[in-house]
Formats: structure tokens, C-alpha cells, sequence
């Protein structure tokens, strides 16, 4: 991806390829990770990149690796991506979302509180 805004119009159109298909949410999320596992925005501090990656990468990871959660995981999946059209754009709701999805419903630890 050239830069953060090419990255996000690229996740909108899996996500909205994964909302209009009555097919298997799988696809599109791995496509998502492998976007945000491309890099790029690194440089221009976009904390979508990351944090997307961290999202769909454990999503994607209980279809292959916890097959009798694929249910389960398809639908978080598709709670993922309709949130995330909700709040792209506005890096205060994106914080809180990333915040939520990473460590409320995927279970990430939270970092330590800072001593600074």
C-alpha cells in the first residue's frame, strides 16, 4: 500500500465485500490481514495498520486453527467489519474500537499503565 488513505480504501472495499456477500467472511478477512500485514501506513502513524492486523489475524487464526469455533468467529467477523464502517475515519472512535475489539472481545492483555 502507497500510503494510509490507499490502505483503509482498500480494507472499506473487503468490508463492504464481506457485508454484501452471503458467503463465508473468511476471504475477505484474510484479505484485511494480509493488507494490514503489508506494512504500510507505519510511517505516517495511522495505528490502523496494527491494530487491524492483530484483529483479523486472531479472527482468521479460530477458523484455521479452532475449527469448532468457526461459527463464533464468522460472526465476529462480520460484528468487526459493520463497526468498523461505523467509526473509520474518526481516530477517537477507532481508538476505542481497537480498544474494545483487541482487549474486551479478543481477550489481548492490556499494556501496563505508563510510570511516566
Amino acid at each position: 500500500m502507497e500510503d494510509s488513505e490507499t490502505f483503509r480504501a482498500a480494507v472499506r472495499a473487503r468490508v463492504a465485500a464481506m457485508l454484501n456477500n452471503d458467503a463465508s467472511p473468511y476471504d475477505p478477512a484474510l484479505e484485511i490481514l494480509g493488507l494490514a500485514r503489508g506494512g504500510l501506513p507505519v510511517d505516517d502513524g495511522d495505528e490502523a495498520c496494527h491494530s487491524l492486523a492483530l484483529i483479523w489475524g486472531e479472527l482468521t487464526d479460530r477458523v484455521e486453527l479452532r475449527s469448532a469455533e468457526t461459527d463464533q468467529a464468522e460472526n465476529l467477523m462480520i460484528a468487526a467489519a459493520r463497526e468498523w464502517l461505523t467509526v473509520e475515519g474518526d481516530r477517537e472512535a477507532e481508538a476505542q474500537y481497537f480498544d474494545r475489539w483487541l482487549h474486551d472481545v479478543l481477550g489481548y492483555e492490556c499494556p501496563p499503565p505508563s510510570l511516566v
